[in-house]
C-alpha cells in the first residue's frame, strides 16, 4: 500500500473509504479507480445517503469531511517529518508502510476523543507488527497487506482497548503459518536465532537505527547522526552500509570448521553484522578482528558496544544493562567466533523485546 502521486485529496478519498468500508483488500480495490461513482452506489449511499440529498452533503461536508481531512493532515504531517509528535508515524514511512493511513482513519470515529492515542497506539503497533514479522522471517507482502483490512474491518470505530489484541492476534496466526510451528509469543528465540541474511538491506539498516535509538536514549547520548539518514542514505561517501563482523578470511573459516554454508550463514545474523558509514565501511575491509575493532571506536554506539573503552567509568551504560539485565552486553576485545556471535544474537533478541514490547 502505498502513497501515489496523484491529487492529495484523492488519495485521502480513497483511503477514507476503504477505511470505513472495505473489509477486504479486494473490496478496497472498489475506490482504486473512480471511487466518486463508487460514493454513489447503493451500498455506500445508504450509508452516506449523499446522492441527490444536498442537505446531507453539507452535513458530510461540515463534519464528517472536516474532521477526517484534519485528522489526515495530522498524520501526513507527522508521516513527512521526524520530530512532528508523532515518531513511529515517520518510522513506518522509512518503511513504506503507508497501510497506518488506512488503520488510524478506520478506528478513528468521527470527533473521536482519543485521536492522538489512537495515532500514537496504532503508528506503532503497525511498526512493530511488521519488524516482528520480519525479524522471525514471518513477512510475506501480500498476505501481509490482505491482513491490514482485516485489523482494519476489525479495529473500525473501536476503542484503544481492543488494538494490541487485534494485532497479536494475526501476527501469531501469520507466524504459525510461516515457520510451521506454533507461535505462542509474538517474538520467540527460536524464530529470531537465525535471522539477518533474509532481511533486505533497508530493513537491516532500519533496525540498527532502532537499535542506536534505545541505547542513546537511555544512556543519555544524543544520536551521532540523524536517524533517517541511518535508514535512507546510502551513498559510498556518507551512505551508511552493512559491515560484516567476520571478515571472509582463512582465520575466520576455521572457526567454524572450514564449512564454507555454515560460515556465510552464521557471519550474516544481525550479532555478525553492524551499520558503518561508507569511508568507514571501506576502510575495515577484510582485516582481522582485532584490527576491525580499531576502526569501530567513533562510530555508531552499537558498534562500539564490542570496545572496551565504551564501558570505562560510564554509569549510564552500567545503569542501562541493569536496568534491562543485558548481561550479554560486555566487551569483545580479544576474539569474535560462534559463541560471540550467538551471545550479540541473544542480546539484540533481549533490545528486541523491549523496543517492540
Amino acid at each position: 500500500m502505498g502513497i501515489s502521486t496523484e491529487p492529495e485529496i484523492d488519495t485521502f478519498f480513497r483511503y477514507l473509504l476503504k477505511a470505513k468500508f472495505a473489509n477486504t483488500q479486494s473490496e478496497g480495490k472498489r475506490f482504486d479507480d473512480d471511487y466518486h461513482r463508487e460514493m454513489f452506489k447503493n451500498d455506500i449511499n445508504n450509508i452516506l445517503q449523499l446522492k441527490h440529498n444536498p442537505s446531507e452533503v453539507k452535513k458530510f461536508l461540515e463534519n464528517t469531511f472536516t474532521y477526517y481531512t484534519q485528522l489526515y493532515t495530522k498524520i501526513w504531517k507527522s508521516y513527512s517529518n521526524y520530530g512532528n509528535g508523532f515518531d513511529h508515524v515517520f518510522f513506518n514511512k522509512l518503511n513504506e508502510m503507508d497501510g497506518q493511513f488506512l488503520l488510524i482513519l478506520s478506528s478513528c470515529k468521527l470527533n473521536d476523543a482519543e485521536e492522538d492515542e489512537k495515532i500514537e497506539k496504532i503508528s506503532y503497533e503497525l511498526d512493530r507488527f511488521f519488524a516482528l514479522h520480519q525479524l522471525q522471517n514471518a513477512y510475506e507482502s501480500n498476505v501481509f497487506n490482505q491482513t491490514l483490512y482485516k485489523i482494519s474491518s476489525e479495529i473500525r470505530d473501536g476503542t484503544l482497548d481492543n488494538i494490541r489484541g487485534t494485532f497479536d492476534k494475526y501476527l501469531l496466526e501469520q507466524l504459525s503459518k510461516q515457520r510451521n510451528s506454533e507461535a505462542k509469543e509474538p517474538i520467540q528465540y527460536a524464530f529470531f536465532r537465525n535471522t539477518g541474511i533474509n532481511l533486505n538491506m533497508r530493513f537491516k539498516r532500519y533496525f540498527f537505527a532502532r537499535i542506536e535509538k534505545f541505547i542513546a536514549e537511555n544512556t543519555n547520548l544524543n544520536m551521532k547522526h540523524p536517524f533517517e539518514n541511518l535508514v535512507t542514505k546510502t551513498g559510498p561517501k556518507n551512505g551508511f552500509h552493512i559491515e560484516h563482523i567476520l571478515s571472509r578470511n582463512e582465520e575466520n573459516l576455521k572457526l567454524f570448521n572450514e564449512d564454507e554454508d555454515t560460515f556465510e550463514q552464521e557471519r550474516n545474523r544481525l550479532g555478525g553484522i553492524l551499520l558503518l558509514k561508507g569511508k568507514d565501511n571501506i576502510s575495515s575491509g577484510n582485516e582481522s578482528y582485532l584490527q576491525k575493532l580499531k576502526s569501530y571506536n567513533n562510530t555508531l554506539y552499537w558498534n562500539e558496544t564490542l570496545r572496551e573503552d565504551f564501558y570505562k567509568s560510564k554509569l549510564d551504560i552500567r545503569n542501562f544493562k541493569n536496568k534491562y539485565s543485558l548481561d550479554e552486553m560486555i566487551p569483545l576485545s580479544t576474539k569474535f567466533g560462534p559463541d560471540e556471535l550467538e551471545s550479540r544474537q541473544r542480546l539484540l533478541f533481549k533490545m528486541i523485546k523491549i523496543i517492540w514490547n
